[in-house]
């Protein structure tokens, strides 16, 4: 009796083992595309708070804004944006935002970006990363963000697809 328990459990191991390296062998390759898009602010619709400390720097959470995403992504977005200004004309503006983008009305993509630009207008470091969700999940985007004006940003970067 134990012998024949012994081999079941071999073969339910190696049939174990088949099954989870066939399935990994079937994995299609990762694709690799470059990605642009432009992100249109339409709405300011307000923060949580608001204060300026001690060394004059100005903070701001929880700025809700929503928007357009035009280019290799059509769609609406939805972000809450957390943000630190130093005293002009020496203080950075450093940014960190959340938020979803929308593509014909299901929830496609979560952002997420860090921003900091220097008193003169010029961005030192920019990063965003968007995470596909439902049908779009297997997609993940990297890339930086350069600032058209107060309402227009350009992200760009490399699209990096993992589903088939």
């Amino acid at each position: 009796m134990k012998r024949l328990s012994l081999a079941f459990l071999v073969v339910l191991v190696s049939v174990a083992a088949l099954a989870s390296a066939s399935t990994t062998a079937s994995a299609a390759p990762a694709i690799k595309a470059p990605f642009s898009a432009t992100l249109q602010i339409t709405e300011y619709l307000g923060y949580e708070r608001a204060w300026t400390d001690e060394e004059g720097v100005w903070h701001v959470r929880g700025w809700s804004m929503k928007g357009n995403v035009s280019g290799d992504i059509n769609g609406q977005i939805e972000i809450i944006e957390n943000a630190n200004m130093g005293m002009y004309p020496s203080g950075n503006l450093d940014v960190q935002l959340k938020g979803v983008i929308t593509v014909s009305g299901e929830e496609a993509y979560r952002i997420t970006a860090d921003l900091t630009i220097s008193s003169g207008g010029v961005i030192s470091s920019s990063n965003f990363v968007l995470h596909g969700m439902g049908s779009f999940k297997g997609i993940h985007i990297t890339g930086t963000i350069t600032v058209i004006d107060l309402t227009h940003s350009l992200l760009t970067g490399t699209k990096l697809t993992t589903k088939p």
